[in-house]
């Protein structure tokens, strides 16, 4: 139990904003979070604990979540914050939902690729194996992402 609160500890920030990336809610992204420790801990324990699995875990979590809410309605996410008092913190928050919102525009494969590469742990041999294509494709499709994004930002400006 002790190697699961380590492997916890390492990896909470770094799973949280993948998954920040992937969903751009918060509190989705804590409960998809929650559940993939969970999971992990449930059926692994201390046996082979590494962040590729989880990683595989969590996606494979905010799958079935995608899914259910397919079937139920389409899901309206509202990014506003209630506490932007300050200028600069607004600004930021501004740089960050626009940031969001053109992910939001690419596929959800190209929006899950680029949310794993930024997670800086991954390497894209890990990443290859996490989303079941080979490492050169994975290259590939993350350099057509990036600008893609880097089209939907401009757009903005």
């Amino acid at each position: 139990m002790e190697n699961f609160q380590d492997f916890y500890k390492k990896q909470k920030n770094r799973l949280f904003s993948y998954l920040m990336r992937m969903t751009g809610d918060y509190y989705l992204s804590m409960d998809i979070m929650q559940e993939s420790f969970l999971r992990c801990l449930e059926k692994y324990r201390d046996k082979t604990l590494n962040s590729s699995l989880l990683y595989t875990i969590a996606r494979n979590v905010f799958i079935d979540f995608t899914r259910r809410e397919k079937r139920k309605t389409a899901l309206e996410q509202d990014t506003a914050d209630q506490d932007a008092d300050i200028e600069n913190e607004y600004r930021v928050k501004q740089e960050y939902r626009r940031v969001i919102n053109a992910m939001k525009r690419l596929d959800t494969d190209e929006r899950e690729l680029l949310a794993l590469v930024l997670t800086e742990e991954l390497k894209y041999t890990e990443i290859a194996s996490i989303v079941g294509i080979n490492e050169g494709n994975v290259k590939i499709r993350v350099h057509r992402a990036r600008l893609k994004l880097r089209e939907f930002l401009s757009e903005g400006d």
